[in-house]
């Protein structure tokens, strides 16, 4: 069968399962950056299963550069690893909220074997549908490293039962620096990037959808009981248009772009990563707006993210020095500095003065930037 359909299903579930994960995150229980901290290993967790789910689709999508056919032995195969991956929050939580806990850490480091497992697996299946595949033969995703990963998991297990509870959570985060690392063996980087757009969009879109979820509901009936909750509709207003303005700008930037590496991919995917921080921002600052903690850290991810896209749009532009086009519309970066700059502003009149100033000002430094380049069509 051809994997046209096959890819677009798989990408939907991992853009659902990667963004649902910020749903399990708990909120500090005060406004300061102790109580923020003392969730340390919920943000490392989150953090970890977030870089998993997109390591798999990254290794997806250049796999099926190479690859037009698949059996059902394949998809059986990746039934089973989806699977595997949609148990992946469930048990992430359960380990963040008992890291002392011997069947926490267990079933975590299970789920975390069994996806490994499959995931070569199903790189084995491929190159077993694919026998007379030219270029699949000359890539080198059977690589013998990749085993490397489930032998630090295991050494996990041995440790969590020798009486170090925690060893399987320490080489989980070991096995996937070595599996990113490990990865950069095997890379094509090349082909459309049509998938990685549409990953992109479904990422985005869902983190705009799931921020509604978290507004509470008006107590009664009156003007007063909504008015109360003035503040959640605001700050929900701002991260819709700070989400939409990130789709706005990588899909103008990707009108012109054409072609990618693996250095645009990360670092779109960490963009990603904070964005996918908004909803669970939009809640810390709604509940505490006359803090400036929350606001704070909702402006230091917003900042975060502009600057991955100066990042991106160098790295595009030294990537292809005959796209014309790119290289005009990103002649500089003056907008998007001054976006950090209005925020910074933003931060100091926040902590003197009123804090939710900080998100205001993210969205003043949206606003700007739009008006920038209405002016100058």
């Amino acid at each position: 069968m051809n994997t046209n359909r096959f890819e677009t299903f798989f990408d939907a579930i991992l853009a659902i399962i990667i963004t649902v994960l910020v749903l399990k995150l708990t909120q500090p229980s005060a406004p300061t950056f102790g109580a923020v901290l003392v969730l340390n290993a919920r943000y490392i967790t989150y953090a970890i299963c977030f870089l998993v789910i997109f390591m798999i689709w990254y290794d997806n999508h250049n796999l099926f550069q190479v690859v037009e056919e698949i059996d059902n032995f394949v998809v059986s195969i990746y039934a089973l690893e989806i699977f595997a991956i949609s148990l992946l929050p469930y048990f992430a939580s359960w380990l963040a909220l008992n890291l002392e806990s011997v069947p926490a850490e267990t079933m975590f480091g299970i789920d975390f074997l069994a996806i490994d497992i499959l995931y070569i697996l199903s790189i084995y299946a491929v190159y077993k549908a694919n026998p007379y595949n030219c270029g699949l033969n000359q890539t080198n995703f059977r690589n013998v490293l990749s085993y490397i990963p489930i032998a630090i998991m295991i050494l996990g297990f041995l440790l969590t039962y020798s009486g170090y509870v925690q060893g399987i959570y320490i080489c989980v985060l070991i096995s996937v620096i070595c599996w990113v690392f490990f990865a950069r063996f095997k890379r094509p980087d090349t082909g459309s990037t049509d998938r990685f757009e549409a990953f992109i969009d479904a990422i985005i879109a869902i983190i705009i959808t799931i921020i509604v979820l978290d507004i509470p509901m008006i107590a009664n009936g009156t003007w007063d009981a909504f008015f109360d909750i003035k503040f959640e509709f605001i700050v929900y207003a701002v991260s819709f248009i700070v989400c939409f303005n990130y789709w706005n700008y990588n899909n103008n930037l990707f009108n012109i772009v054409n072609k990618v590496d693996h250095k645009v991919i990360w670092i779109i995917g960490f963009a990603l990563f904070l964005l996918s921080l908004i909803p669970y921002l939009t809640v810390f600052v709604a509940e505490n707006h006359d803090s400036f903690i929350p606001c704070f850290l909702y402006g230091l991810d917003f900042i975060l993210i502009v600057c991955t896209s100066i990042f991106t749009s160098k790295i595009l532009k030294d990537l292809d020095p005959a796209n014309i086009a790119l290289h005009l519309t990103l002649e500089n970066f003056n907008p998007l500095i001054m976006m950090i700059v209005c925020v910074l502003i933003g931060m100091v009149i926040g902590y003197f003065v009123y804090p939710l100033a900080v998100v205001i000002a993210c969205l003043i430094s949206i606003l700007v930037m739009w008006a920038i380049a209405y002016l100058n069509k």
